[in-house]
């Protein structure tokens, strides 16, 4: 009985191993087949994606309210609507969306004339002013340091970004109180968060800050002490690349962007419900507590329409930094400003 059970088993395991070998063929085509099925649909879907980063707007911003009609108009659906893919690029200084555009990441950024003529005048980037913003600021002093007035900053730290229209005011306001340009420390502060944070816990003296920070700032107990607000010149630019200019199918998605822009400026004025929207970016944005963003929300004054840089304004960017000694004797702003077609009809 034993070697009549040993050879039935026998039997059983070479006919099961054969069975196994006709099976190995198809196995390896399941396994060799598997992966290129799981591989193909991301390689398709990276190459779509990539087509589409390419052929979108890509628009370089920082968090102040001068940018926020862009973010509104993108979070209401307005620039799905009128089919622009734009890709926004949120970036905490001003140095940042400078850089992101002379090296052609973006087509589109938001900064100022003085750091336009800086670029421009260098022979490696050619670039135009096409929109102005409010750029508005705000001299605020730290509540710990006791200083209630600008004469009492001679000889404290005064935050700014050099070069810049942060610098180009700290200029003004020591000669409107007729002290030397010396007489203040200005360590360079790039980082708009950075710099209200370092006022609120008392490293800085004093700092240049945009809304909504400088709104933050006084909440947060310190003291405002000047304001740019109805000065001029107006120095706040959204600059693009001289080729995209150059560019139909750019320039028309720069219409877009701007119609786009101005039509989240009219909504917030008569929607209430757009406005809602920005206690959101406050928190998302500009890492405001919140318990402060609705406060501040309310506070913030309307958004104005965008309007094509003033030829003046970049004379007086070209004058102050002449004084510096950063301006080549060469150099003329006959170029730096660009009229956009089309930008006149969205006012």
């Amino acid at each position: 009985m034993y070697s009549d059970h040993k050879s039935d088993h026998s039997l059983l395991c070479r006919e099961g191993v054969r069975r196994v070998y006709y099976f190995i063929p198809l196995l390896l085509l399941i396994i060799t087949w598997f992966p290129l099925s799981c591989d193909t649909a991301p390689e398709t879907n990276l190459e779509e994606e990539m087509r589409r980063d390419s052929a979108a707007l890509h628009i370089a911003l920082m968090p102040v309210q001068d940018c926020f009609p862009f973010y509104l108009a993108e979070q209401a659906g307005i620039y799905e609507r009128l089919g622009l893919d734009v890709r926004i690029h949120t970036l905490q200084a001003q140095i940042d969306t400078d850089t992101a555009l002379v090296h052609n990441r973006v087509h589109l950024s938001y900064s100022d004339l003085a750091r336009a003529i800086m670029i421009q005048q260098a022979d490696t980037f050619d670039l135009r002013a096409i929109a102005a913003v409010p750029a508005v600021l705000q001299l605020i002093t730290t509540q710990r340091g006791r200083v209630r007035n600008i004469n009492q900053l001679k000889e404290r730290m005064v935050a700014v970004a050099r070069h810049s229209i942060t610098d180009y005011w700290s200029d003004r306001v020591m000669d409107s109180s007729r002290m030397a340009q010396t007489d203040i420390f200005r360590p360079q502060i790039n980082d708009v968060r950075i710099r209200t944070d370092m006022l609120c816990n008392g490293t800085m003296d004093a700092v240049f800050l945009p809304e909504p920070y400088a709104t933050e700032a006084l909440l947060r107990g310190n003291n405002k002490n000047f304001s740019t607000e109805g000065l001029h010149p107006q120095l706040g630019a959204l600059l693009t690349p001289t080729w995209v200019l150059r560019d139909s199918t750019r320039t028309a998605q720069l219409r877009l962007l701007f119609q786009g822009y101005n039509e989240a400026v009219s909504l917030c004025r008569d929607k209430q419900n757009l406005r809602d929207s920005i206690p959101n970016l406050l928190r998302t944005l500009c890492h405001i507590p919140d318990t402060m963003t609705d406060t501040i929300s309310r506070s913030l004054p309307a958004f104005p329409v965008l309007q094509t840089p003033s030829s003046a304004d970049a004379t007086a960017a070209l004058r102050w930094l002449s004084t510096r000694g950063k301006a080549r004797k060469d150099y003329s702003t006959d170029t730096l400003i660009a009229v956009f077609n089309g930008l006149e009809s969205l006012q």
